[in-house]
C-alpha cells in the first residue's frame, strides 16, 4: 500500500500523467483548429417521382425499402382494354384498319373495272381501224375505176374536137363530150378526197384518237378508264391517311402500354409508395417515389461567415456519426442562409440540419457500386453526418 502512495506522491508520475492529459485534451482540439467542422449535417439522396402516364388501375407495387442493385421493370398501371386513352387508340386503330381493307377491296375492283375497259377499248381500236381499212380498199378501187373512167372520156373529147374540125361533128357534140369528161373529172376528185379522209380517220384511230363528231374523240370505254383513273386517286389517297392514321395510332397504343411500366437503374430503392395497388389513378398523379443512391450528398449547415472562404470544388471528410470510415467528397453547391430551399424531390429534408443564418452547402460523395450500397439502411439517406473542411493559413 504504501508503494502505491509513493508512486501517486512522486512527482514524475503527476507530472506525466498531466501530459499526458494535455497531450489528449490538444488531440482532441487539434481537428478544430486545422478544420471547419460541422455536425449539422445529413445524407440526402433526389428522388425519381413516377407519375401515372394514362388513366388506369394502379398495378401490384413493390414494397417500400425495396432495393434495385441491377435494372429491373416495375409494373405502375394495369390499363383496361376498354377505357380510357388506351381503349381510344384502339378503336382508332380498329377503324383505320377498317379504312384500309375498304380501300383495297376498291382498288381490286376498279383494277378488275379498268382491265376490261381496255380490253373493250382495244378491241373498239381494232374493229374501227378494220372498218377503215375496207373502207379505203373501196375507195382506192372507186378511184382506180374512176381515172380509167376519166382516160376514157378525155380521149372521146379529143376525139370529138378532131372530128368537129374536119366537119363530122357538130359544136353541140363536142361541148357534150366535154361535159361527161369534165363530170368524170370531178367524180375522181370527189372519190379522192374521201380517200383521203379516211386515211386520216385511221390514222388518227390507230393513234388512239377517233374523229367522228365535234364532241367525242374516245369511245366510251376508254371515257370510262380515264374516269376510273380519277376515281383509283381517290381511292389511293384514302388508303395512304389511314394507313398513316393506322400507324400512328398503333405507336401511340404501344408507347402507352410501355409508359405502364418503368425500368428502374441499378443502385435505385423505393422511397414511398403514393398509391396503392389496386386503386384507379388519374393520368398525372404520383405513383411511386424512388431514391436514388448513386447521386448521394451531404446537406451541411455552417455559419455565413464561411460562404467566402469555401467555394464549389472545395475537397471535405465525411464521416457517418458513430462511425470510423471517412470518405472525401467535393462541394458542388453553396445557399445562403435565406436561399429558398426546394426539398419536394429530395429523400431528406435538408431545413432538419440548417438554422437561421446559416449557409447550406451540398457535399457529393464518391458513387459506389449498386451492390455495396447499404440498401437495408436506405443507403444511409437521412443519417447525420460530420463533415471537415481543411482551413487554409
Amino acid at each position: 500500500m504504501s508503494t502505491l502512495q509513493d508512486i501517486a506522491r512522486s512527482r514524475k508520475v503527476r507530472v506525466s500523467l498531466a501530459v499526458v492529459l494535455i497531450a489528449t485534451g490538444a488531440m482532441g482540439f487539434v481537428p478544430y483548429v486545422f478544420n471547419d467542422i460541422s455536425t449539422q449535417a445529413a445524407i440526402n439522396a433526389p428522388l425519381i417521382r413516377l407519375t401515372a402516364t394514362a388513366d388506369g388501375t394502379v398495378a401490384e407495387l413493390p414494397p417500400s425499402g425495396r432495393y434495385f442493385a441491377r435494372p429491373t421493370e416495375i409494373k405502375l398501371l394495369d390499363l383496361s382494354q376498354d377505357t380510357g386513352e388506351v381503349a381510344d387508340l384502339k378503336a382508332q386503330a380498329e377503324f383505320a384498319a377498317a379504312q384500309m381493307d375498304l380501300a383495297k377491296r376498291q382498288l381490286a375492283e376498279l383494277d378488275g373495272q379498268r382491265t376490261h375497259l381496255v380490253q373493250r377499248a382495244a378491241l373498239f381500236t381494232g374493229a374501227t381501224s378494220a372498218s377503215l381499212g375496207d373502207a379505203r380498199d373501196t375507195l382506192v378501187a372507186e378511184l382506180r375505176g374512176c381515172e380509167a373512167d376519166r382516160a376514157a372520156q378525155f380521149a372521146a373529147r379529143e376525139r370529138a374536137r378532131s372530128l368537129a374540125a374536119q366537119g363530122f361533128i357538130s359544136a353541140a357534140g363536142v361541148e357534150k363530150a366535154e361535159a361527161a369528161a369534165e363530170l368524170t373529172a370531178n367524180s375522181c376528185k370527189s372519190t379522192a378526197a374521201r380517200l383521203h379522209a379516211v386515211d386520216v380517220k385511221r390514222g388518227a384511230a390507230n393513234a388512239g384518237v377517233f374523229i367522228g363528231d365535234s364532241y367525242n374523240d374516245a369511245p366510251y370505254a376508254v371515257q370510262q378508264s380515264d374516269r376510273l383513273l380519277l376515281q383509283r386517286q381517290v381511292v389511293e389517297k384514302t388508303l395512304s391517311d389511314a394507313t398513316a392514321q393506322y400507324s400512328q395510332a398503333r405507336l401511340r397504343l404501344r408507347d402507352a402500354l410501355a409508359r405502364a411500366s418503368y425500368r428502374a437503374p441499378a443502385g435505385t430503392l423505393i422511397w414511398s409508395q403514393n398509391s396503392s395497388s389496386g386503386a384507379a389513378i388519374r393520368a398525372g398523379e404520383p405513383v411511386l417515389d424512388l431514391v436514388d443512391c448513386r447521386r448521394r450528398f451531404v446537406q451541411v449547415a455552417l455559419p455565413e461567415r464561411k460562404a467566402e472562404t469555401i467555394r464549389p470544388g472545395t475537397q471535405a471528410n465525411v464521416r457517418l456519426i458513430g462511425g470510423s470510415d471517412w470518405v472525401q467528397g467535393e462541394v458542388v453547391n453553396i445557399m445562403g442562409g435565406a436561399g429558398r430551399k426546394e426539398t419536394a424531390l429530395l429523400a431528406a429534408d435538408p431545413a432538419a440540419a440548417s438554422g437561421e443564418r446559416e449557409i447550406s452547402i451540398q457535399v457529393a460523395l464518391p458513387r459506389q457500386d449498386a451492390d455495396k450500397l447499404s440498401a437495408g439502411r436506405k443507403c444511409d439517406v437521412g443519417r447525420l453526418a460530420e463533415v471537415r473542411f481543411s482551413r487554409s493559413f
